[in-house]
């Protein structure tokens, strides 16, 4: 609204230097229709600020709507248009306005316009046949006692335009330790739209010995799904497997369990304990490594940041302990919209997004422990489901380290 009123401005400000009249109409049926579409916003049921249409279709009352402000915004952009080079027509006579600076305004307000009839467009678009829906979404803004609304929409799948972009014009080499999940390239296909056909593949044995590592699944009689359980018997377990005078990391997947942890086992905890959130990352890593140089203990909570890009080389880091899987809960618009899709063709979600994303996920936490060649050190996770869930054995065998199961 704030830019349609701005629109409105500079229209007066260049009628008024040709001396012509603004004919302000479409603005207000613009604010009308705006009006309409407020007014159905209020009568939504939205879910934690989110309205997210089913597989991206708009509701008919949001569709009629937003065609309605598709249609208007065109004819204001129109008369704006007409105005724009009417200005410049008269600019070029005018030399003095040839730099004026409504010539700036007047160009980012025809960006502004291009880029909500685009939205509109987009928004208003058919999904095709056997292709990803758009995630198409509502969100509530509340700003102390003041309400908005913003309409999203974004791609589930840029597959083809990297393929369009990138991958069909020229020759690239892709390197990470984790391009691969539960030992196959098929989730990095789908996510870049790599030709699975034109592309070759290679898995090449790490320089450093990690079949020499012991990964240790704790023998826990909670399932992580038993939240209060999972989370005292990982607090239980910490306290006497932490080793009080080395570097140790434990990743959470969860704000809420870390903090419950902490609780617990402070007051016993025979060392140096960091917290994620209670200071910045670099403070906590600093503070670490200056624990560590003094021959004591010290251990670091972390969540999902400090699962990946994190190096501590040698004596900084000799245990690490994962808490759970990272089964990411598809709640986020696009992730839902991918989801609910899946489902509607009669594919499981969990088997094609959620346990290729888990074991990348594993694979990068347990890469903190081993940075060089000289590192060494063992892995310890307290989730029962690798040996009680028939998916287990998948993430086991994308793992290179030795698979040892507490008795």
């Amino acid at each position: 609204k704030n830019n349609i009123e701005r629109v409105n401005l500079i229209n007066n400000k260049i009628t008024k230097i040709l001396n012509k009249k603004n004919k302000n109409k479409n603005i207000k049926i613009f604010n009308d229709y705006l009006k309409d579409f407020i007014y159905l916003c209020e009568n939504l049921n939205f879910n934690e600020d989110i309205l997210l249409f089913n597989q991206g279709k708009l509701d008919n009352n949001i569709q009629i709507i937003c065609q309605n402000l598709l249609s208007v915004i065109n004819d204001i952009k129109d008369e704006f248009s007409a105005l724009k080079q009417l200005f410049i027509d008269y600019a070029k006579i005018n030399k003095k306005l040839e730099n004026d600076a409504i010539s700036a305004e007047i160009l980012e307000c025809n960006q502004y316009l291009s880029h909500i009839l685009l939205v509109f467009n987009s928004l208003l678009k058919t999904n095709q046949n056997n292709e990803y829906p758009y995630a198409r979404w509502i969100k509530k803004n509340t700003n102390n006692k003041n309400i908005s609304y913003s309409i999203h929409h974004a791609k589930t799948d840029i597959a083809k335009e990297l393929n369009d972009l990138i991958w069909s014009k020229t020759k690239a080499v892709l390197t990470s330790a984790t391009l691969s999940s539960l030992s196959s390239f098929s989730l990095l296909n789908k996510q870049l739209g790599l030709n699975e056909e034109k592309s070759k593949y290679f898995r090449l044995a790490s320089p450093f010995n990690l079949d020499k590592v012991d990964f240790i699944i704790a023998n826990c009689t909670n399932s992580p799904k038993q939240i209060d359980g999972h989370t005292k018997e990982v607090a239980e377990k910490l306290l006497t497997q932490i080793n009080p005078k080395q570097g140790t990391l434990v990743l959470f997947t969860s704000n809420k369990q870390m903090q419950q942890v902490a609780d617990l086992i402070k007051e016993d905890l025979a060392c140096n304990l960091l917290i994620q959130n209670e200071l910045p990352k670099k403070s906590i890593i600093e503070k670490h490594l200056a624990v560590i140089k003094q021959e004591k203990g010290s251990v670091i909570f972390g969540l999902d940041s400090f699962a990946e890009g994190l190096d501590l080389r040698a004596k900084n880091l000799t245990h690490l302990f994962i808490t759970k899987l990272y089964f990411k809960v598809p709640t986020l618009p696009v992730e839902k919209t991918i989801s609910d899709y899946l489902i509607s063709k009669n594919r499981n979600p969990f088997v094609e997004i959620s346990l290729p994303q888990a074991s990348l996920k594993l694979i990068q936490a347990c890469g903190r422990l081993i940075r060089t060649e000289t590192d060494t050190g063992k892995i310890t996770i307290f989730d029962n489901r690798l040996i009680t869930k028939s998916y287990g054995k998948k993430l086991l065998d994308a793992l290179p380290y030795n698979i040892v199961i507490e008795k």
